[in-house]
């Protein structure tokens, strides 16, 4: 059992609208690296078990390691991202908060139809999250700033503070409600060393629209939430993308035949202007990103902090 005292803080979400219900709550630290990873583990496909930490690869202001558990997918990260969510919309979280809810419930608001596998699917994401342990470090500098997402060589702005360090579950507790009186199926506490994620306002709202419609494409999926969380893209390489999406295993030549795919879909599905692997100019042979514009205005879903 985690100790409140010794427990970081939750932040405040400086959101005007608050966290509106179209959108999800992520840590950048989740979304900028291979924690999730964009592989697709369905059928006879198995999750590698961690026996031995793993260094996880990240954007370099962060260092992840996983200690205990299985692969994450983003499966995985769609409900850790709902659980979070919901936490902040019923007020400011402290130490490890707790939420109930009902199995129809969650898989509404998820998208999922419900049914047998997909009722398997949510017990087994929530097993999966309760059983992943990591350790990490986290570099911060003096205004906040850290480097944006490509260029490898790029370091944060401002005076580099100390680093925070330290090992944190997901999920600290997941518990069935079998109690007949009981109208929740779940109630599930979120690992108060979960907010350290948080420091400094280190975190995104991404809207579900787009997370959506690109549910059954969890590479295209990935690739949104990475570049989403930042306010520009530099030009970046394949192959550094390839372990930043956790596809290290893959030959390089189907790596940039999925890569150039999933970027078209994410492109549709935002209508970001440029989105792909670049084959003239400057930084031919890198993923180019532009964000701006959409093929349509939307009603917000609440402002995004990127950093």
């Amino acid at each position: 059992m985690e100790k409140e005292s010794s427990l970081p803080m939750w932040p405040k979400l400086d959101l005007p609208y608050g966290l509106l219900m179209k959108a999800v709550l992520a840590p950048n630290a989740l979304v900028r690296g291979s924690v999730f990873s964009t592989l697709e583990y369905a059928g006879a496909a198995e999750r590698p078990v961690i026996t031995e930490p793993l260094l996880l690869a990240t954007m370099k202001q962060y260092r992840i390691e996983q200690t205990a558990g299985v692969r994450l997918s983003q499966s995985d990260a769609d409900v850790f991202f709902w659980l979070l969510s919901r936490i902040y919309r019923r007020g400011d979280p402290s130490g490890s908060p707790s939420t109930f809810f009902e199995h129809k419930e969650a898989l509404a608001e998820l998208g999922r139809k419900r049914g047998g596998k997909t009722d398997l699917l949510l017990a087994d994401s929530l097993d999966r999250l309760g059983q992943a342990e990591f350790t990490y470090e986290l570099h911060r500098s003096d205004d906040g700033e850290h480097p944006d997402a490509g260029d490898e060589e790029v370091e944060p702005a401002g005076k580099r503070l100390p680093s925070i360090a330290g090992r944190t579950r997901l999920l600290s507790r997941v518990e069935r409600c079998d109690r007949l009186d009981s109208k929740y199926d779940y109630q599930v506490t979120i690992a108060g060393g979960v907010a350290v994620f948080f420091d400094r306002n280190d975190w995104v709202v991404l809207p579900n629209t787009e997370r959506k419609q690109l549910s059954k494409e969890p590479l295209a999926r990935g690739l949104y939430a990475f570049y989403y969380s930042h306010r520009h893209a530099y030009a970046m390489r394949p192959e550094t993308l390839k372990k930043l999406m956790g596809r290290e295993s893959m030959q390089n030549s189907k790596w940039l035949h999925a890569l150039t795919t999933a970027l078209a879909k994410v492109k549709t599905a935002t209508g970001w202007p440029t989105c792909e692997v670049a084959q003239v100019g400057i930084y031919a042979g890198k993923i180019v990103v532009t964000k701006g514009a959409r093929r349509r205005r939307r009603k917000k879903v609440g402002a995004s902090v990127s950093v």
